[in-house]
């Protein structure tokens, strides 16, 4: 039932005059309940001759129409409709009646130029209301006009507290161990991790250049600085044990330090051109891993 009234509103604004060759139709959002400031949409649609064209000069243009309504736009499209030329016109309104009371305003008509004809859009009304009610109705107590005040809402701060808590142990948790990692104050007086980053760098190295000699001797001579660096002077094979036993973290690691000075001694000692023949690149790499990681338990 509630399609009858947009059905008799339809109907009644198609304009007599214009009832043969050319229809006019007008189609309402709603016909009533707008506020001031509220936007009022509409769409023309006209039906002529198939040859017929619309002269968009003739559209009416976005501004002021009145002290209280303005044409804020205006969209244009045609379509074929069977043997027929449809015009659709949208328009868009902008209410600023400040009405008093429950009323009609009036939405001016327009005339179009459609081929030699002129074809005229008549004027329609939409409903508008006030805001509020003019006069309140009388109360006893001038308080009786405000609202009550909202309850109170009462927000639990403990949970959002322990969770400050936790985050901020996390917190200081990890500051403290990228601290003692890096050897940052108050832990910069624990051993320097000499032979973590060599061990990076020979596994760099070992997959890059597993073959070649001259990358070996060069990873040697880069070993034993970090050796020399790890015992405070230079060392060599004969102090290996004193070594170990100021060290003992490397102590399990006492036959890998013996193959490797017996490499660095053929290496740079010995007659032949191939330095180290049984002890290649990767084996120096893993040994230099196993230092690390022994010296990051410290």
């Amino acid at each position: 039932m509630r399609i009858i009234p947009f059905i008799l509103l339809t109907l009644c604004l198609v304009d007599p005059a214009t009832a043969g060759a050319t229809r006019v139709i007008i189609h309402s959002a709603r016909p009533f309940g707008y506020f001031v400031g509220d936007i009022i949409r509409a769409r023309v649609e006209i039906l002529a001759p198939a040859e017929a064209a619309l002269s968009t000069a003739s559209l009416p243009r976005p501004g002021p129409l009145n002290v209280s309504l303005d044409l804020r736009d205006v969209n244009f499209r045609e379509t074929l409709d069977g043997a027929n030329r449809r015009f659709d016109i949208d328009l868009v309104y902008q209410n600023f009646y400040v009405a008093l009371d429950v009323r009609n305003i009036e939405i001016p008509p327009f005339a179009l130029r459609i081929g030699d004809e002129t074809v005229s859009v008549p004027g329609w009304s939409v409903g508008v209301a006030p805001l509020r009610e003019i006069s309140p109705a009388q109360l006893e107590h001038a308080e009786d006009y405000l609202r009550p005040d909202p309850a109170m809402l009462l927000v639990d701060s403990g949970r959002p507290k322990r969770l400050a808590l936790v985050f901020a142990a996390l917190s200081a948790f990890a500051v403290g161990a990228v601290a003692w990692d890096r050897g940052w104050p108050p832990f910069q007086r624990r051993r320097a991790r000499i032979f973590n980053a060599l061990a990076r760098r020979l596994a760099a190295q070992a997959r890059a250049t597993p073959q070649e000699q001259e990358a070996l001797a060069q990873a040697i001579q880069s070993m034993h600085r970090a050796m020399d660096s790890a015992n405070g002077a230079a060392l060599l094979f004969e102090d290996v044990s004193s070594f170990l036993a100021r060290r003992p973290e490397f102590g399990s690691l006492h036959s890998s330090f013996q193959r490797f000075f017996a490499a660095s001694r053929s290496a740079f000692f010995s007659q032949h051109d191939e330095p180290g023949a049984d002890y290649s690149l990767a084996e120096l790499a893993s040994f230099a891993h196993a230092l690390a990681r022994q010296e990051r338990r410290q």
